[in-house]
């Protein structure tokens, strides 16, 4: 038996970013957690017009971290608990999102600590679960690769190593996808973040937990960025729509059927490089080891016919040709090989207990992902 569902309202299309003032016409007191980049375009104090013009008080915490750690989100909390809001706004990327999502547990639940309910092992379960939680919560991004805005996940790191919290009580109630706020972004946060969708497509298309609704969503995701992603680099106002909805589809994708090794890969590797560029440069050899399955190679023959190739080898000589293409670089040219082969053991260890191996269509050994870690690094 498998499942397929989305809790999260989405609103789409241009100047779509009004519709914060029909959400907070229902609430009072409504805070904004907001990337520094939302105020100096402008939309910081759009959303917050919007909810004075419902009719709510508002306050707004901007200059969120673009990697946050739990730190950041104890720090805060008191801020947040002071203005006692009855609704709350992620305004910005994928992490402003996440870090959101976790004030949301904290300040809804603040009996309990992070130990005690993030997933740091697929072979222990969290000591407590997420209760039900009140607050509810608008993502509205303005970065085009994470699907936090439809996820029921959070990211945070933790000693330069990235963990989840895990519950439908933090997966959005809306979603608000307006064009203009992706049209903000630098070259490379455009590159790292659609390349980031493109990976959540793949592997949400190959996972063991796939069905042919995940299928469906995956699959548009994928194609929308080959198509449109060289294009949104450069700054093509389409192109950044459409692979900005094609991020929230890739969500919608891995929120049901879940990721794989390259993720647990990338986030235990988290202290090297962006999410997005490290799941670029670690999925070719990913797609190469998953093939002993079977399952997983006609999977990525599918995947290979829909983009105009035919088998599972000739994609990964396709993601290949995107990364060169968008000037995605080599590992040895991202860290030091000393300090990378220092921390390769610990990487190994940790990305193997990762909760999303348990999803990979092949179930690695230690030493595999050891091994795909030194493959990426001398890119053989």
């Amino acid at each position: 038996m498998k499942f397929f569902g989305l809790k999260t309202r989405i609103i789409i299309g241009e100047g779509s970013l009004r519709y914060v003032q029909s959400i907070a016409r229902n609430y009072e007191r409504v805070m904004v957690l907001s990337s520094k980049s939302m105020r100096i375009h402008g939309f910081l104090n759009e959303v917050m017009d919007y909810v004075e013009e419902a009719g709510a008080e508002v306050d707004a915490i901007e200059g969120l971290p673009a990697e946050p750690d739990y730190e950041d989100v104890e720090e805060l909390i008191p801020r947040v608990k002071a203005f006692s809001p009855d609704l709350l706004i992620a305004l910005g990327g994928g992490s402003v999102i996440d870090i959101t999502k976790a004030v949301k547990v904290f300040y809804d639940a603040p009996e309990l600590s992070f130990e005690e309910v993030a997933f740091f092992s697929r072979f222990t379960k969290p000591v407590k679960v997420i209760p039900k939680l009140k607050t509810p919560l608008v993502a509205i991004p303005s970065t085009s690769g994470a699907g936090s805005e439809v996820s029921a996940a959070s990211v945070l790191r933790k000693d330069g190593v990235k963990y989840n919290l895990v519950s439908y009580e933090i997966a959005p109630e809306y979603a608000i996808l307006d064009p203009r706020l992706p049209r903000t972004m630098p070259e490379d946060v455009a590159r790292n973040s659609g390349l980031d969708v493109l990976v959540h497509g793949i592997e949400a298309y190959t996972t063991n937990a796939t069905t042919p609704f995940s299928d469906a969503m995956a699959i548009k995701a994928i194609k929308t960025v080959f198509k449109w992603l060289p294009l949104s680099v450069k700054g093509d106002e389409k192109a950044r729509e459409n692979v900005h909805y094609a991020a929230t589809m890739a969500g919608i994708a891995f929120l049901n059927a879940r990721l794989g090794m390259c993720h647990s890969m990338s986030h235990k590797a988290a202290w090297i490089a962006p999410h997005g560029l490290l799941n670029a440069i670690f999925l070719p050899y990913v797609i190469e080891f998953n093939m002993k399955s079977e399952y997983a190679r006609k999977k990525y023959a599918e995947i290979a016919r829909e983009v105009g190739f035919n088998t599972a080898e000739e994609l990964i000589e396709v993601v290949k040709e995107f990364n060169e293409m968008l000037g995605v670089p080599a590992l040895n040219k991202v860290v030091n090989e000393d300090i990378f082969l220092l921390k390769l053991d610990e990487m190994a260890d940790m990305a193997y207990a990762d909760p999303l191996i348990s999803f990979n269509p092949v179930e690695p050994s230690v030493g595999d992902i050891k091994e795909l870690y030194r493959k990426a690094y001398y890119a053989e």
